[in-house]
């Protein structure tokens, strides 16, 4: 019987971490060539640091690589963790941080692209992965250049500065390039949300096509894809307010956390109306909508735990500056609109009003 592949990266497989190889190479906007390095020197102190920021980046969004077998970086990593004399380690390590310059833009900050391969416990035996840092270049990074070779370098105070600053790390990401998990990259932006975690938007463009990948469709991102999608369809269908169709949606995810949906119960959930010419035609829009999406028949487990709190609020924001805000269906809110031609008027009712400074 086959070992299914793990989809987490647990605590204990983080605990377990080695770093085998180390090397960075520095980016500089101005320049039009990476300056590479051949050797850098890690104190114990900073092994630990970047066994750390490697356990960080396990907790990121997951993707699959679009093109395994052609794509740049993937057949680096492999070049690297088939070879295991590492004689190819730094070799493979310039061409990778030469294909990340060439994928960033103008507005990318000066930094240091760092290349490690690294071995955590899965399932009783140790596995060889790549992680990629990309850090800011600033004060934090204290080098001190090898006086008989310039391409060797060390680390002064590295630890006690860097922890002191996190927010350097820009970009990070582990690789497998076996079949030990069932993704390929676990990827991390630090301009970007916890909330826009597994959806389309976690990392950058540039970042991505560096990368090469796809969003893994694990049943957290299709939780959150189908929330997000059945509100924009929603938006296109006159006589529904998109609002209330997404609190519906998110309401009866909640209801079935952890069990088995069908995207066809949320399309018989959302399309039901007293007319039944006008939820035939609903439900023909809607499945129109989600093939060009991707989404037609797809089945998951709904994971609640992955909506974000503030995907259950809702605003509006009038031309005289007034905003409304409020959760769940608007009806149930105590909230109508109505529009009648130039004019909307929204009608609120409730029992109490606290005046909130």
């Amino acid at each position: 019987m086959a070992v299914l592949r793990p989809l987490v990266i647990t605590e204990s497989m983080r605990k377990s971490i080695i770093i085998h190889n180390f090397i960075y190479h520095i980016l500089l906007i101005s320049d039009d060539v990476v300056d590479y390095l051949s050797e850098v020197t890690l104190t114990k102190n900073q092994e630990e640091f970047f066994g750390d920021m490697i356990a960080e980046a396990s907790r990121g969004t997951k993707y699959d690589f679009i093109d395994p077998e052609h794509g740049n970086l993937s057949t680096s990593c492999k070049s690297i963790l088939i070879d295991q004399s590492n004689n190819n380690f730094v070799s493979e390590s310039e061409k990778i941080a030469f294909d990340f310059k060439a994928k960033h833009d103008k507005r990318m900050a000066d930094g240091i692209v760092v290349v490690t391969t690294f071995s955590m416990i899965v399932n009783t035996e140790r596995k060889r992965f790549i992680a990629l840092l990309k850090l800011d270049y600033q004060s934090v990074l204290r080098q001190i250049r090898d006086k008989t070779d310039p391409k060797k370098v060390s680390f002064q105070e590295i630890s006690d500065s860097l922890v002191e600053d996190k927010s350097a790390i820009q970009k990070r990401a582990i690789i497998d390039v076996s079949d030990t998990f069932d993704w390929n990259v676990i990827a991390v932006e630090r301009t970007k949300s916890t909330a826009q975690q597994d959806t389309d938007t976690a990392i950058g463009e540039h970042y991505q096509q560096f990368l090469n990948v796809k969003l893994k469709e694990s049943n957290s991102a299709i939780t959150r894809k189908v929330i997000t999608h059945t509100k924009l369809w929603a938006a296109k269908q006159e006589g529904l307010i998109s609002s209330d169709i997404k609190s519906r949606v998110i309401n009866y995810l909640e209801a079935n956390d952890e069990r088995s949906i069908n995207l066809d119960d949320i399309r018989d959930l959302v399309c039901e109306t007293p007319n039944t010419q006008r939820s035939l035609s609903l439900k023909d829009s809607f499945n129109t909508y989600m093939d060009e999406v991707n989404l037609s028949g797809t089945e998951f487990t709904s994971k609640s735990n992955s909506i974000p709190k503030k995907e259950r609020k809702f605003t509006m924001k009038t031309n005289k500056n007034v905003t409304i805000a409020w959760e769940g269906e608007m009806e149930k809110a105590g909230i109508v609109k109505k529009t009648s031609g130039n004019t909307v008027t929204i009608t609120i009712t409730a029992n109490k009003i606290d005046v909130i400074d």
